[in-house]
């Protein structure tokens, strides 16, 4: 407990008021900022002090822990993944903690996806028998494939569907159409690569 009060004594000055004026744990969104009775047991927990000395966990989401670096010079609020404790993992979430306390404690957006911001799109991998999807897509990309080509062009996947098309475009429209995610692909130089990788989120 002495050296969680330390260590607190050498944060923020805006962390160590909002401490001060809270008796509970608060909860906004899917973050957990500790109060002052709980930090001494999240920290020990998760042994902030041997893996990030000179660190206090101060809140956490899942398994991402928040942490304030304790040199009396305030600075970033950090997040970490509580599975690769290190300061190189370390990643900035607030600039500052009193302007993550004006957010909310809102997180920053995940990052885009490493996409270049314009290449040609192929349709490949649809069921030969999914017509259906081809006009979906053909709807999607603003192109014109006659329907009566629909099926031939099944036949010879995959097949150039737009040249140089606008890929965070492409990508932002398949927020809303799920059911094309795993047909649309971009050219690289080692290949094509999906627009919509697998393991991506639903939605931004």
């Amino acid at each position: 407990m002495e050296m969680v009060e330390q260590l607190v004594s050498r944060t923020d000055a805006a962390y160590q008021r909002w401490l001060a004026s809270v008796t509970d744990d608060v909860v906004a969104d899917e973050v957990v900022m500790y109060c002052r009775e709980s930090l001494p047991e999240r920290n020990t927990t998760y042994e902030i002090g041997e893996w990030l000395t000179g660190y206090l966990m101060i809140g956490q989401e899942g398994d991402r822990a928040f942490v304030l670096r304790c040199d009396g010079g305030g600075g970033p609020v950090f997040g970490v993944d509580l599975g690769g404790l290190g300061e190189v993992d370390l990643a900035v979430v607030a600039p500052v903690f009193d302007a993550w306390l004006r957010s909310g404690f809102a997180l920053p957006p995940d990052p885009e996806p490493d996409l270049p911001p314009t290449a040609d799109v192929y349709v490949d991998k649809v069921p030969v028998d999914a017509v259906q999807l081809l006009v979906r897509a053909r709807k999607l990309l603003g192109v014109y494939w006659r329907f009566g080509d629909l099926r031939g062009l099944l036949a010879v996947q995959p097949f150039l569907a737009a040249r140089s098309a606008r890929l965070y475009v492409l990508r932002r429209d398949l927020e809303h159409a799920p059911e094309l995610r795993p047909y649309l692909f971009y050219a690289t130089g080692h290949g094509l690569e999906a627009v919509w990788p697998t393991g991506s989120p639903e939605s931004r």
